[in-house]
């Protein structure tokens, strides 16, 4: 099993998070450490420039999913994904994969507060 931190379209409410069915929701966490969240064309990416907590949801999912997201994220050609500490709303700190968006950023809008479902519309 794996601990996966999700910030975007896979998030509990948004369009993919069907593609999580089965998976145990772990909870809502946010970043230990600063990053960006940017849309671009609609998709969330997330890159280490420093900027804000990043807001996502923590599964724990098979290696399976894992696969299954991995081809979604384009891992390891357009997102890598690495291990990075996260802080569930109970003051939990705990390891989980985030996908790194690894190519340079154009038309995107920073999404300053770090939290996807402020700015789905």
């Amino acid at each position: 099993m794996h601990n996966l931190f999700i910030h975007g379209t896979l998030r509990r409410g948004c369009s993919n998070n069907n593609l999580l069915s089965g998976a145990d929701f772990i909870g809502s966490a946010e970043t230990a450490e600063d990053y960006a969240l940017f849309m671009v064309d609609k998709k969330p990416l997330i890159t280490k420039r420093p900027v804000s907590k990043i807001k996502g949801d923590v599964y724990s999912i098979t290696e399976e999913m894992m696969t299954m997201v991995d081809r979604l994220k384009g891992n390891p050609r357009i997102n890598k994904r690495e291990v990075v500490s996260v802080k569930l709303e109970d003051g939990k700190t705990i390891e989980a994969w985030l996908y790194f968006h690894i190519h340079p950023l154009r038309n995107s809008v920073l999404i300053e507060s770090g939290d996807y479902t402020e700015k789905k519309a």
